[in-house]
């Protein structure tokens, strides 16, 4: 009888101990270039503590959206991640701003603008007096959609936006049979191809600083171009009570302290502004208006695309 005690004491106690687990909802594939760091970030905040047992959980497509709906399902232990994209859910009604919390971000991706016309010395501007420019990526109205169209404004040429499943897949296309003339992507795959196809520069880079593989490389900003960054934050569904939200924030961004800004830029090209001493709220304010701003600039164009 003793024995059974001493068993049925040791598991109540194992079982009180046990971590919940929270699951952090992606709306990419696993492949997507921001789950390196992701997958650091959540190891390392799985190390630190024992309240918590986080994991990474893969929901693509319905453009986004259903990354997203799965906070209402269970809003109390999952997360979900979030995109440029969200904003324009919002704007359609799709989504309520109010039922989503921000608590952590990845920050802002260092994606270059990749070209086979044009010249890295001129930059963007040596696209003037191009009619016209077909550009790759992954849905109609996200940021390198929005890139597109701003660049066309600034120079005065026609935009063709093709949708792909990947911003990759565009880039395979930029360089081999250049039916598609713009695509914003990592740094890394430019440097993969370039040897193939002399023709393919970049002419600037989306990143709120220059990239250290491509120094001579003026960002956008730089520029004098207004494009919206993409961004990657989580975010917590109102449902979850504030103290607990408080409670994985502190763990998550802890966790990316310690992983640290130049790791996290090695493996995603990613910029958390916890390295920026910048408020999550401020930087979530930040990205949406602009987003929001930019979208309602160019909405007849996207509505027509």
């Amino acid at each position: 009888m003793q024995r059974i005690f001493l068993f049925l004491l040791g598991l109540t106690s194992a079982m009180a101990m046990a971590a919940e687990t929270i699951t952090i909802v992606s709306p990419y594939s696993a492949s997507h270039s921001g789950t390196p760091a992701m997958f650091r970030i959540v190891n390392e905040a799985n190390s630190q503590q024992k309240d918590y047992n986080f994991i990474l959980e893969f929901r693509p497509g319905g453009e986004q959206i259903i990354a997203v709906n799965a906070l209402k399902e269970q809003p109390a232990t999952r997360l979900a991640i979030v995109a440029p994209k969200f904003v324009e859910h919002v704007q359609s009604g799709r989504l309520n701003r109010a039922d989503y919390v921000p608590i952590h971000a990845l920050g802002d991706a260092c994606w270059a603008v990749i070209t086979n016309v044009g010249n890295t010395r001129q930059g963007i501007a040596s696209l003037r007096g191009i009619p016209e420019l077909t550009v790759g990526g992954v849905g109609v109205g996200n940021a390198a959609h929005i890139t597109a169209l701003e660049l066309g404004e600034k120079f005065n040429f026609r935009i063709r936006y093709i949708s792909f499943k990947s911003n990759f897949d565009a880039l395979v296309l930029v360089v081999s049979d250049q039916s598609i003339n713009l695509v914003l992507e990592r740094v890394t795959s430019y440097l993969q191809y370039r040897e193939k196809n002399p023709r393919v520069t970049v002419l600037g880079m989306i990143c709120p600083r220059r990239h250290p593989d491509l120094p001579n490389v003026a960002t956008l900003a730089e520029q004098k171009i207004n494009t919206p960054y993409v961004f990657n934050i989580t975010m917590a569904h109102v449902g979850m009570p504030e103290s607990k939200r408080r409670h994985l924030a502190t763990i998550l961004n802890h966790a990316t302290l310690s992983v640290g800004a130049a790791e996290i830029f090695r493996l995603s090209d990613m910029t958390p502004p916890v390295f920026a001493h910048q408020s999550l709220e401020d930087y979530y304010r930040a990205r949406f208006d602009h987003m929001r701003s930019m979208l309602q600039k160019h909405q007849k164009e996207i509505a027509n695309n």
